[in-house]
């Protein structure tokens, strides 16, 4: 046989994982603990090869099975009984040469008889102790037995095939695995043959109810052999094609598969282009860039003054502290360290994020998408606080008008200084008694030094006043871009850092219909 049916199990095996993992936190505990047992024992299965089937009897306290199991190994190995349970540990006879030694410290069986296979080389047939036992630890044996060996045989008790714990414990939830059960109505030499018929009937009704519609069912006796010959003949084939460990595992995929059915979603867009600018508004909000916007504007109106005010008053703005130094994550003259980021605003933005992407996803799911969106959380704030320091630290720059108003400034205020210099020297001139009359030129009737005094003060005023008004607009004007700026620096951050994670993460929610395709064997 080819090792492709086993490799291809393999990756049905490893997209039940990736299945898992997607899910996580999703699916109740109960169902990932089961698909969890799945990948693991089948893992294990793999590994000890196919060349050897493992194969046990189970059944109820008195259906003969212990019987059966001595009848076809040809010695007598198990105890058996009628009355009472007489199996209180599986054991198992390894038919012919091939060893499993490695197989049966795996399935956890100490009592172990090698036997002369002829047709069945290659079988470990298992006795296991009763379903029904009264003994929690032989149910728990039966139990664990269930999920690992390759096939199963039911020997049916006549009198109790009928029983309901059978029926709803094992054989409806092993309804995905006809192909790797057997089902024996034992002990029919006890039944008249005439009844046989409405019993086989009866019996077949009962298992198409558990969901077993072409489920094999032989009729055997371990007193006159009858059906014995057959079921060694099933055995013989199942040894013979070696694929029973693999439609074993191909059957609990199957039925991992249909429990984890639910988790089909339909496809989500993931992120608009109004819920990307949505984010990076309101990581900006975190990032506290309206309020550093209108700190930067302030500061620039501050040194606009300090640069193009009234020389005569400039030097009152000086006693301001730079409105900069005032911003957290600066120093006390303005120059940017590390920006603060404001948690609750952050937490809103990227649960808002999440959950216009999710769009109507349960809850369980959305829950997953808003943890995607946190995922880098810490690289998220710090290049927050990095794009901000950045922007503030590019807005401290001069505008180019400053110069020349400055120099304006200066002009008049020097002809201010003139005039009164002008009119100082006059009054000293009087003071000493000497004619001014000709050194004081007028026009149009006015001194020409107070016109210089009062034309300087006045335009310098004047001046002040405009320059002020063109600062604020200025100021708006900056403010408004730094918030630009920042919402800019914030693009790649909200792209890199969460809708990336949470499109990722949509994309691998979408993808679940294909794993389970592939996990049961559809594609």
């Amino acid at each position: 046989m080819t090792d492709r049916p086993q490799t291809q199990l393999t990756t049905r095996l490893d997209r039940l994982a990736d299945v898992l993992d997607i899910a996580e936190g999703v699916v109740d505990a109960a169902t990932e603990r089961r698909a969890a047992a799945v990948i693991d024992n089948a893992s294990h299965r793999l590994r000890h090869g196919t060349n050897v089937t493992v194969v046990a009897l189970a059944g109820a306290t008195g259906s003969g099975k212990s019987t059966l199991f001595n009848q076809i190994v040809g010695e007598e190995i198990a105890p058996t009984g009628v009355m009472r349970p007489t199996t209180s540990e599986a054991r198992a006879a390894v038919f012919g040469p091939e060893t499993a030694e490695s197989l049966l410290d795996w399935l956890g069986i100490r009592h172990r008889h090698g036997v002369d296979g002829g047709r069945l080389d290659g079988l470990v047939l298992i006795d296991l102790p009763d379903h029904d036992s009264v003994e929690v630890t032989h149910r728990m044996q039966v139990d664990r037995f269930v999920e690992l060996v390759d096939t199963l045989i039911w020997v049916l008790d006549p009198q109790k095939y009928a029983d309901q714990v059978l029926h709803e414990r094992y054989i409806a939830a092993l309804s995905h695995h006809g192909d790797v059960m057997v089902f024996l109505l034992h002990q029919i030499d006890l039944i008249p043959v005439e009844q046989r018929a409405e019993l086989r009937d009866d019996a077949i009704k009962l298992l198409a109810a558990d969901g077993l519609d072409d489920s094999t069912l032989v009729e055997t006796s371990a007193v006159n052999g009858e059906g014995v010959a057959e079921l060694e003949a099933l055995l013989v084939q199942r040894i013979e094609t070696r694929r029973t460990a693999l439609d074993r595992i191909d059957a609990d995929l199957q039925r991992i598969a249909a429990e984890l059915d639910s988790l089909r979603l339909p496809a989500i867009a993931g992120p608009s282009v109004r819920q990307r600018q949505r984010l990076i508004a309101g990581l900006a909000e975190a990032a506290g860039a309206p309020g550093v916007a209108d700190v930067v504007g302030e500061a620039y109106r501050h040194r606009a003054g300090l640069r193009t005010g009234w020389p005569f008053t400039r030097w009152i703005g000086k006693l301001r502290r730079n409105p900069l130094g005032n911003l957290a994550g600066t120093d006390a003259v303005g120059r940017p360290t590390a920006a603060p980021i404001d948690e609750a605003r952050l937490d809103l933005a990227l649960k808002t994020a999440a959950d216009d992407a999710a769009g109507d996803l349960p809850p369980a799911w959305l829950r997953k998408i808003r943890l995607a969106a946190g995922l880098r959380r810490g690289e998220l704030t710090e290049a927050m606080s990095s794009g901000v320091t950045a922007v503030v630290g590019l807005e401290t720059s001069n505008a180019k008008w400053w110069g020349f108003a400055a120099f304006v400034q200066r002009l008049f205020a020097f002809i201010a200084i003139a005039g009164a210099l002008w009119i100082l020297g006059l009054w000293a001139l009087e003071w000493l008694r000497v004619p001014t009359d000709t050194v004081t030129p007028e026009y149009r009737g006015w001194p020409v030094p107070t016109l210089l005094l009062i034309g300087g003060v006045v335009v310098g005023l004047v001046l002040s006043w405009v320059v002020g008004l063109v600062a604020a607009v200025g100021s708006r004007r900056r403010a408004r871009r730094v918030r630009g700026q920042i919402e800019h620096q914030l693009e790649s951050a909200a792209d890199d850092l969460v809708l990336d994670s949470v499109r990722h993460e949509l994309e691998r929610i979408a993808r679940l219909g294909a794993d389970l395709d592939m996990v049961a064997g559809m594609s």
